[in-house]
């Protein structure tokens, strides 16, 4: 297993093959029984000293099972492992001493005891990729019979079936974690509609019969708050059922992501000058400094989702007569987007608990206004789609700021 002089070339399909190895998540585990197992029988077959199920790595070689071996690991450049997994044959090196790729080996010629004989059978999965090998070892020279080679190739089949079932039990593992991620998100959907929306509809419900059944004794001044009311609990009411629809879509992977050359500027426009409204009846002034040449390859629905929640997260939590400012800093190839308030701002615990499903929770506005936190769990899914980052500073009583980071197109004209 230690280099010779002659180099090993590179296999053809190396990336390939590597990428294949690594799908198995066999590479640098311990030792198992169903394995050495097989190992110890490939030695008594084929009466060698030594038997190993070899992975060969990028650089190393990864002895998964070893019989009659010691260490776990060599260096894979000029091994015999190396030369075995370039072809489908099996590779029979009956006297080392006498093989001109391996004559100068120092395990050939080490002298304690050096590598005479050695067989290999490629370890080759359902696409052709040779990604280890099963091989004996002895330190003296050997012939097999047909029946030996056949059953030593029968056993690396054998090893590559358990390395396929190794991986199934893998998937299927990864599988069930994100079925029950998934089972408790919807929890979690089932605890926000329970809650925020019972509330919602009980305050509508209420003002509404409130207007039907009073409608006559009630003062225009009376009238006018509650309509005013019913159309803020509409709108935080129906802002709801858009983020529960967006994160059920995200979940279940029905919300396709379709990126595009997009403009920063327009985007932030638009969604500002959506908003005006709720701003002006904070009497909140919202200024942005972004760059109308800056260019993202981008979701629009996402990014216009994205900024929408951040903005009106940043209205609801700021008190009349306060500032909100969006601007943009670059570094590199990142664009930085802050979104900063000198609202309500946040304890560090509610900063420790703002992107986690688990701890996602509504929280009151200064005027009262309800949210369910989804906006939120939705920003960091989207933002990271995209590549990018999204954190927070916050000071309790003093505002927050919401940084987000964003890879720029290539041919932003700076």
């Amino acid at each position: 297993m230690t280099p010779v002089s002659n180099a090993t070339p590179p296999h053809s399909l190396e990336a390939q093959r590597l990428a294949a190895l690594n799908a198995y998540g066999l590479f640098g585990t311990a030792s198992e029984d169903h394995f050495d197992e097989i190992v110890a029988l490939a030695a008594e077959i084929c009466g060698s000293s030594t038997a190993l199920m070899s992975l060969v790595g990028e650089d190393m070689l990864w002895f998964k099972s070893r019989y009659g071996y010691v260490s776990e690991s060599a260096p894979r450049e000029n091994s015999f492992c190396s030369h075995a997994i370039l072809h489908d044959e099996m590779l029979i090196v009956e006297d080392a001493l006498r093989d001109e790729r391996f004559a100068n080996n120092p395990t050939v010629n080490c002298p304690t005891g050096g590598v005479r004989f050695y067989a290999g059978a490629p370890l080759t999965n359902s696409d052709g990729l040779r990604i280890g090998v099963i091989c004996a070892i002895d330190d003296q020279p050997k012939q097999l019979s047909a029946l030996q080679i056949k059953t030593l190739q029968v056993l690396a089949n054998q090893i590559v079936a358990q390395m396929e079932l190794h991986k199934s039990l893998h998937q299927m593992h990864l599988y069930t974690e994100k079925m029950k991620q998934l089972n408790e998100n919807k929890d979690k959907f089932f605890s926000i509609i329970a809650h925020d929306l019972r509330a919602a509809f009980h305050g509508i419900l209420g003002f509404s019969e409130v207007l039907d059944t009073e409608f006559d004794e009630l003062d225009t001044d009376a009238i006018r708050k509650i309509a005013s009311y019913l159309n803020h609990s509409s709108q935080s009411t129906f802002k709801l059922l858009e983020n529960l629809l967006e994160w059920a879509m995200l979940e279940n992977g029905s919300m396709r992501f379709r990126p595009d050359v997009i403009r920063l500027e327009s985007i932030i426009d638009t969604v500002v000058t959506g908003l005006d409204l709720s701003a002006t009846q904070k009497n909140l002034s919202i200024s942005f400094q972004v760059d109308a040449s800056i260019l993202v390859f981008a979701d629009t629905h996402m990014m216009q989702s994205l900024f929408h929640n951040l903005v009106s997260n940043a209205i609801k939590f700021t008190d009349r007569g306060g500032k909100i400012s969006i601007n943009q800093t670059l570094v590199d190839k990142i664009v930085q987007i802050s979104i900063e308030d000198n609202g309500m701002g946040m304890s560090e615990r509610q900063i420790h608990d703002l992107f986690k499903v688990e701890t996602s929770q509504s929280t009151k506005g200064t005027l009262g206004e309800v949210g369910t936190g989804l906006g939120l769990l939705l920003c960091k899914q989207f933002i990271e789609q995209h590549g990018g980052s999204i954190s927070v500073k916050s000071t309790l009583g003093q505002g927050s700021a919401f940084l987000l980071t964003l890879p720029l197109h290539s041919h932003s004209e700076m």
